[in-house]
Parts: C-alpha cells; structure tokens; sequence
C-alpha cells in the first residue's frame, strides 16, 4: 500500500528525516520500522549523486521515501522521482498558485507537466506498471511554514492533487516573528489554524513530535504526517546518553590511577 493510500484511508504515519550523506546510515535507518523516510536536501549539502546513492541504500525499506527538495523547482522535483522517490515535499510553499505549480511538476500528463524520463523509478517495477500507477502513488506534499503561507492556506489547500502538508514550526515562529520560539503563543495559534483548516479541507497534515506524548495529541487531534527525529538527532541522542552515565562514572574514579 502507498503512502497515499494509507493516508486516504485515514491512519497516522510516522517518518523520520535523513540528513547524513551516507549510505551506511540511510541502510540503517531503512531496517526500522517508519511508515516513512524524508531525504533532506533543503538543510543538507546532498548532490544529485548522493541522493541518488541514499535512494539506492533506501531499497529494501518497506517505507515510503519522501524527498526534502530544496526548493520549488520543476527540474529538481523531476530529478527526485525520476530517481525513485515515492513522493517529494516541497517548502516555503505560499500561495495556491505555487502550490498547484508544484503538483503539476511531480505529474504525469494530463494531470500535469512532468517530464517523461524515469530514469531509475521505472527500473523498480516494469515499466508498463510504473506509469500506469506513478500519478496515483506519487505523494506530493508541501511545507507551510511561513505568515504569507498562513494567509493563504485555503487557496493552497484547494488543490485536488495535493498529497499533505507538514507544518514547519521553526521557519513558522522565526515568520511571525519569534525565531527560535517556537512555544511562543502566536505560534501556537497559527499551527493551531493550519492544523484545524487542513481537518476541514480533509488534506493529511502534521508535524514533528519531540515525545510519544506529543505524538498521541497530534494523532487525536487528526494529524497524519508526524516526523519523530531525525540521523542526525538520533546520533546527538546517543551520545548525550552517553555521556550522561559515563561523566558520573568518570567523577567517582577521579584520581584512580594518579599516585
């Protein structure tokens, strides 16, 4: 089953971001159990190539692959799912316009205007079946993370073809004015007007989750794109842990050894 499906038929998916360049890491991250995996190539110095070798090391994952791209460009979201991503999330979106710019340049005609090239992502399947699933299955996803976005979140909402939408909270506070603040209660209220327009407009929405607590209010609240970490977290994780029995440890014996 897609991820589109999946989210259609109203279940709660949990993913996390890949920003290491590193096969190794992405084979890793692919073992575990997420309903979805998020290329960053927005906030990471990701080539071409690399995300092409991510994709490659992200093969026998049974989640969803997303690609992060940069920005809203028709060539780049082309390249991504040519390379084989399940679907592409597309920030600092403001405006139906841009959004339904975006949808159309991640499909096939006549739904849209991608290009037909498929380099790898028919390689995965046959051919035949690729293209007569690839506009059904393709997520495509948009950030809104900004007070222009806000403003207008019902004309980008309104596009037919829009997979979901993930709310940027960090870019959000430093927009409204609170860089860094994300707790701040103008903050609040606006994920709280995406989040509630989403529901409305029936487009899947979500955001990132610090805790299983946070998590379960976001899935009782009608959230179904909810990110809990990140490579690059998960590796500043395990060293904090770490670090946090070893220091002790290290307090006690202090001296052992200095006579």
């Amino acid at each position: 089953m897609s991820l589109v499906q999946a989210l259609a038929r109203g279940r709660a998916a949990f993913g996390v971001t890949l920003t290491i360049a590193d096969p190794f890491v992405a084979e890793v991250m692919a073992a575990q159990a997420f309903d979805f995996l998020m290329i960053d190539t927005e906030h990471s110095p990701m080539s071409a190539y690399q995300l092409q070798t991510q994709l490659i090391a992200l093969r026998t994952s049974r989640a969803a692959i997303l690609v992060r791209v940069p920005e809203h460009d028709e060539t780049t979201l082309m390249q991504a799912l040519d390379l084989g991503a399940d679907g592409v999330v597309i920030p600092h979106v403001e405006s139906g316009g841009e959004c339904a710019s975006a949808v159309r340049a991640a499909l096939y005609p006549p739904r849209g205007t991608r290009g037909v090239g498929p380099r790898r992502a028919a390689r995965l399947t046959d051919r035949e079946t690729y293209f007569r699933r690839a506009n059904d299955d393709t997520f495509v996803g948009v950030m809104i993370e900004s007070g222009p976005a806000l403003d207008n979140i019902e004309d980008i909402l309104a596009e037919p073809g829009l997979g979901g939408v993930i709310i940027g909270t960090e870019d959000l506070a430093a927009s409204l004015g609170h860089l860094n603040d994300v707790r701040h209660d103008d903050v609040a209220k606006a994920i709280d007007q995406i989040s509630e327009r989403c529901a409305a407009a029936g487009v899947p929405f979500g955001r990132y989750a610090a805790s299983a607590g946070a998590a379960d209010r976001l899935v009782a609240s009608g959230a179904q794109l909810i990110t809990v970490g990140s490579d690059l977290l998960f590796l500043e994780q395990g060293m904090r842990n770490a670090t946090d029995w070893m220091l002790p440890v290290r307090q006690r014996h202090a001296g052992t050894g200095d006579q």
